[in-house]
């Protein structure tokens, strides 16, 4: 929209830092539809009259927000907003998440899942849609076909998860539950998903599938929550 002026932000204290706060005020803009999708910010000069700071300052709060995918600095032509991806959003939030973890990650992940994911399947019984039963169908053909394709397998596991999300009606489950996969695939990929086990997990996500495709809140969650233990265990 190109508004540059003043009033669209705050003044910068100095009891906090300065760059971090300029970041959090320019994202706040990008969300509230000032600065859309593939148009400029502020030049720097401008921005650093608008906050009163240096512009080193200014210039650190575009990098870190260059480093987060929401801006991409254009030598000659300044600061333009990106299009938000998944991997821009969660790839910071999976490798937080391996941090904090550390070597119990994998463990950590699961008791995670173990507390969530039978409930979303539960809301999935009730809420599927023909579209969602497609999908969750679909992975399971395609696990089927590459189940001696790790790398292949453990994606279709994966969207086979995702699917049910979608299906729970609350696309904040999706969010939740979408680093913590990313993270799993990223750190643990061993561990999630074994093709000598593949039996196992094709009988498991048979029987979610059609607790949900059946509309059986109750049997839907206990299959999962049976799928999840057997997967802590391998």
């Amino acid at each position: 929209m190109g508004i540059s002026e003043k009033e669209n932000f705050k003044s910068v204290t100095r009891v906090k830092n300065l760059s971090g706060q300029i970041e959090e005020q320019l994202i706040i803009a990008i969300n509230k539809g000032v600065y859309s999708s593939g148009e400029l910010l502020p030049s720097e000069n401008k921005l650093t009259e608008i906050f009163d700071v240096s512009r080193g300052v200014v210039r650190e709060a575009l990098l870190m927000l260059s480093a987060k995918g929401i801006i991409e600095i254009k030598k000659g032509k300044g600061a333009v907003v990106l299009t938000p991806s998944v991997k821009s959003l969660f790839e910071p939030l999976t490798a937080l998440i391996n941090y904090k973890c550390g070597n119990r990650g994998f463990e950590s992940s699961q008791q995670v899942r173990k507390s969530i994911e039978p409930f979303i399947a539960g809301l999935a019984a009730e809420n599927r849609t023909a579209k969602d039963l497609k999908h969750m169908q679909q992975c399971i053909d395609n696990m089927e076909k590459y189940s001696n394709n790790k790398e292949k397998l453990t994606f279709y596991d994966v969207e086979f998860h995702k699917s049910i999300s979608q299906a729970s009606g609350n696309p904040m489950f999706l969010i939740i539950m979408e680093p913590i996969y990313n993270f799993i695939r990223t750190y643990h990929f061993s561990e999630f998903e074994s093709t000598s086990t593949y039996s196992v997990t094709r009988e498991f996500h048979n029987m979610i599938f059609n607790a949900i495709k059946s509309g059986d809140k109750e049997k839907a969650c206990n299959a999962m929550l049976s799928h999840l233990e057997v997967g802590e265990k391998k």
